[in-house]
């Protein structure tokens, strides 16, 4: 009985599979899609972005100075979806995120001076 099952349902399983290999491939683009729900990143707040929301977005970088760099810019979406852009609803936030990039720079230097 168990054999006879097993015929039954393998060719089921077969077409799922083959279905499902066909389907992520259709599915799976060049480019990544970007994320239609953007969430700010400043401290305690997680605001959920809404399509009238004029939104900033900060990222950073170790610039051509040789030096850490902080970016802010009003929102893009070419540059909201680029890994590493933090998006922030606002000035409050904007300012939260600044004083921790600072700390934290601070910090670092302050390490390789004594360490």
């Amino acid at each position: 009985m168990a054999a006879i099952l097993a015929r039954m349902v393998a060719p089921c399983f077969e077409l799922f599979a083959q279905e499902t290999e066909t389907a992520m491939t259709a599915a799976s683009p060049k480019m990544p899609m970007p994320n239609p729900f953007y969430r700010c990143a400043g401290p305690n707040c997680g605001l959920l972005k809404r399509s009238t929301d004029r939104w900033w977005l900060m990222w950073t970088s170790f610039g051509e100075y040789n030096r850490p760099l902080l970016y802010l810019c009003p929102w893009d979406e070419e540059i909201a979806a680029r890994e590493g852009t933090l998006h922030v609803c606002g000035e409050l936030c904007a300012q939260k995120l600044q004083s921790q990039y600072m700390g934290n720079v601070r910090e670092n230097d302050l390490r390789r001076s004594t360490g």
